[in-house]
């Protein structure tokens, strides 16, 4: 995980319109025969160094989140765990002001009270959180952090929209043509509230087939089509949803 991060963060100053890094703290280790495991409190420990090194290039914390499906929990431990290395990652993000870019698989509800939790829009004032670090400093923050975009979420909208209560983003992917639930999404969340997105190669519009960033375009037409809006409006809104979320991209975007 830590050579792919350095060998990541390392490329900016020669493909800073094309690529913008973010630190991807791997959800999952792969070991021997194929077994699978989440990222531990070691591993983020391990990877701050580099962050700090290169926090100037960063333009986001993820993608990062929770996954509940079976193939990779057999218990609440297992949750739990998951629960208290995003918590981690929520607290670096605030220290380091930057956004969350949050997966969900199978964990919709658990991951917005979560996120509700540690990323309150307007926290109580006496509530504060001490942050320790490796190198023996602390920073003190109001708990949460208060930019997050739920990547291809596959929850219900009743629980999209308390996201959207705490300000939060929602990004759709092309496999919205195919997925009923992508759809029933978009009909409930503001379009203020709405990015698009690949995830290439995964989620394009054909199943098994590799997705690829010029279907960008089709989760905008369709989002237009749902919304009953031009395909520009969705278009100018999305770019600027992004811009808001992610401010650090505006030296890529041309006048």
């Amino acid at each position: 995980m830590l050579g792919s991060l350095t060998r990541s963060l390392s490329c900016p100053g020669g493909f800073q319109v094309l690529f913008f890094p973010a630190w991807e703290s791997t959800l999952f280790r792969t070991f021997p025969r194929g077994s699978r495991e989440g990222a531990s409190l070691e591993d983020l420990d391990a990877a701050l160094p580099i962050i700090e090194k290169y926090k100037e290039h960063l333009v986001a914390i993820g993608e990062v989140g929770l996954d509940f499906t079976p193939r990779f929990v057999s218990g609440e431990t297992d949750k739990e765990n998951q629960r208290n290395v995003l918590i981690r990652q929520a607290h670096i993000a605030k220290r380091l002001d930057l956004p969350l870019n949050v997966h969900s698989r199978s964990a919709g509800r658990p991951t917005i009270q979560l996120l509700k939790e540690h990323g309150n829009v307007q926290p109580l004032r006496s509530l504060t959180l001490l942050i320790l670090e490796t190198d023996g400093t602390s920073c003190v923050c109001p708990p949460g952090v208060h930019k997050a975009l739920l990547h291809a979420f596959d929850g219900k909208p009743s629980v999209a929209l308390e996201g959207v209560k705490a300000g939060y983003y929602f990004s759709i992917p092309p496999s919205i043509i195919r997925s009923e639930q992508k759809q029933k999404l978009v009909k409930q969340l503001p379009l203020e509230n709405i990015c698009l997105e690949t995830d290439s190669p995964a989620l394009g519009p054909e199943k098994q087939v590799r997705n690829e960033p010029r279907n960008i375009c089709i989760s905008a037409e369709y989002i237009a089509r749902v919304k009953g809006v031009s395909l520009q409006e969705v278009m100018e809104v999305t770019t600027q949803n992004a811009l808001r979320l992610f401010p650090k991209i505006k030296s890529a975007i041309r006048p």
